[in-house]
């Protein structure tokens, strides 16, 4: 409570005495006020109260769960699960087996206490007296189903819980699930249960219909195992509503894990010849004529809990990767992504997906790596990944060009090998240091097994060659070479020729792809003057092609290099123009 004081009256009058607080501030104009959290006194005040009273309610939480786990080996937490919590769960968050014990009734008991002052617990909690209480242990099967098992005997009820909650599981010992069995009378109050005999069998009952496409939880029965489905049908067609003389078919839920089994039920033979016992889950709906199954996604349980398995087992694996995802944008810190690309990225991508460039890096080998693994380590890994022993394989860094192309730029040096990928990550992007991308040259030998890389020195360049077919329309990487800047075009000629299959003297026309932003740069290459004077470096790239006769070229959409790449920039352009238009739609 913090209230204006009247500045014309009296400090009697605002009756304030020894030791009260005063607090004062600045007015501030009414049209500000909306700039402020807390524009007066006030309501700073009850903003400070507030988080003081919800930092003591954390702290007395956080106390609260100290003091449980300090005190858990002393507790039982005992779980119960009642013919109202089965009702709930199936047909919404539960599909196999009978209920999910985390969303149950749960009580924490001292493991000394025995099940007898238990029983009284849950009188209190769920208003049904002790004699009418009758408690199942459950049981994991091993066909990986959970399912009551048995009930639990007169002597075990005298002992205490701790001794108990060891019976259904010896292993994990955390907890105890357990089934309570509550008769109903005739007004719906609980009554005494029925003696069990080795007899009687516990069955579950689930009702399915097609059209709705519902699966719901209706009731229990006690069974003799010598008597027959048939018997009972009449009670099974009232408790789902429909008229005693109904026809349904009944399957048994047998398991879910790795994949469903629920299978018919013979109606004209015994419990025990279908091998029917306590815990066991029976589903039933009424039969569907032949010709109109196909109305139906789902026309029987078998089919619709099938479909359920894999809808679940598909969000269980979109969690998953969600998860996945999670834990390592959390990590993303501690790692560096590498993406290698290497010849057979690029002859696989160029004239199919790309044709500019080299490469699309969302499109190759990506390594996840620790920041503080060596790059001599990581090279293991590619080795193990390509088959390619290390002292064979040299890496080259990409840079972004002036003109915005992409290309590998420089050699790896063997100090940088040394150092960590951290540091070596943010060689090739100062700005935007996420990723690091690869071009890994390897040489192959006449056998084409992998060899040693030749020694570059500053006067060799590395070229990247492609080849253009006007008669297909085709675009395709052949290979690379690495050249003397010193050197002509025309000394390579021969070799171009075998890459692409022609006659070692057979006529070529070079180009170099220049740029394609923001438009297609593609110029004919002198083949008698040196590559450095063609200003080409470490990196480029050189289209080539046979010429065309003159007279033949208007047979040919696209005669030439620079012609197809100008064709193909504006197809680009179009497509990513369209896409725009839908996504803005």
């Amino acid at each position: 409570m913090c209230e204006p004081i009247d500045k014309k009256i009296t400090f009697r009058a605002s009756q304030l005495e020894d030791g009260d607080i005063v607090c004062f501030q600045k007015p501030l104009p009414v049209e500000s006020t909306e700039q402020f959290r807390y524009p007066d006194v006030p309501s700073f005040l009850e903003y400070v109260h507030n988080r003081q009273e919800r930092l003591k309610k954390e702290q007395e939480e956080k106390e609260h769960k100290k003091k449980e786990m300090a005190e858990a080996h002393l507790y039982t937490i005992i779980k119960v699960a009642r013919d109202d919590d089965l009702a709930e769960q199936i047909g919404k968050d539960v599909y196999f087996d009978l209920v999910d014990h985390d969303n149950v009734r749960s009580f924490r008991i001292l493991k000394q206490m025995t099940f007898n002052v238990f029983k009284e617990e849950v009188a209190r909690e769920f208003s049904i007296p002790v004699q009418f209480q009758r408690f199942w242990l459950w049981a994991k099967r091993q066909n990986h189903t959970y399912r009551p098992r048995r009930l639990l005997t007169p002597v075990e009820e005298t002992q205490s819980v701790g001794t108990l909650r060891e019976i259904p599981n010896k292993v994990h010992n955390a907890e105890l699930n357990l089934f309570l069995e509550v008769e109903l009378g005739l007004d719906l109050r609980p009554i005494a249960p029925p003696d069990k005999t080795k007899e009687d069998i516990l069955l579950f009952f689930k009702h399915y219909d097609p059209e709705k496409e519902e699966l719901r939880f209706i009731g229990r029965l006690f069974v003799k195992s010598t008597g027959e489905p048939i018997e009972i049908l009449s009670k099974l067609n009232k408790m789902a509503g429909y008229a005693p003389d109904e026809e349904i078919d009944l399957y048994e839920e047998i398991k879910f894990e790795p994949f469903v089994m629920c299978e018919p039920i013979d109606k004209k033979i015994t419990f025990r010849a279908s091998q029917l016992e306590d815990g066991d889950i029976v589903c039933f709906q009424k039969p569907l004529p032949v010709e109109s199954t196909e109305q139906f996604r789902y026309p029987d349980v078998p089919s619709f809990l099938e479909y359920v398995h894999n809808r679940q087992e598909r969000l269980k694996k979109e969690q998953e990767e969600k998860e996945h995802k999670k834990k390592e944008m959390a990590e993303a810190h501690l790692y560096t992504i590498i993406k290698v690309a290497r010849d057979d990225d690029l002859a696989e991508q160029i004239g199919k997906d790309v044709y500019f460039d080299l490469v699309d890096h969302d499109n190759v080998r990506s390594f996840r790596i620790l920041k503080q693994m060596t790059f001599n380590v990581f090279k293991e890994e590619v080795a193990r990944e390509f088959s390619i022993p290390v002292q064979f394989q040299r890496f080259w860094l990409w840079a972004k060009r002036q003109n915005h192309t992409y290309r590998p730029r420089r050699l790896l040096t063997p100090v940088e090998e040394t150092q960590s990928v951290g540091t070596l990550r943010e060689i090739p992007n100062k700005v935007h240091n996420a990723e690091l991308n690869l071009f890994l040259e390897v040489e192959l030998g006449l056998d084409l097994r992998p060899i040693a890389p030749p020694d570059k020195t500053k006067e060799d360049i590395l070229l990247f060659f492609k080849h253009y077919d006007p008669e297909k329309e085709e675009l395709r990487f052949i290979g690379r070479l690495f050249v003397k800047s010193t050197g002509e075009p025309i000394e390579i000629l021969s070799k171009l020729n075998k890459m692409a299959g022609y006659a070692p003297d057979e006529e070529i026309d070079l180009y170099e792809e220049i740029k394609f932003e923001p438009f297609v740069m593609c110029e004919p290459i002198d083949k008698k003057i040196t590559f450095r004077a063609s200003q080409l470096e470490d990196g480029d790239i050189v289209c080539f092609q046979k010429p065309l006769p003159v007279e033949s070229t208007e047979q040919f959409r696209y005669s030439d290099v620079p012609s197809f790449l100008e064709y193909v920039h504006n197809r680009q352009e179009k497509e990513f123009v369209v896409n725009d238009k839908c996504d803005a739609e």
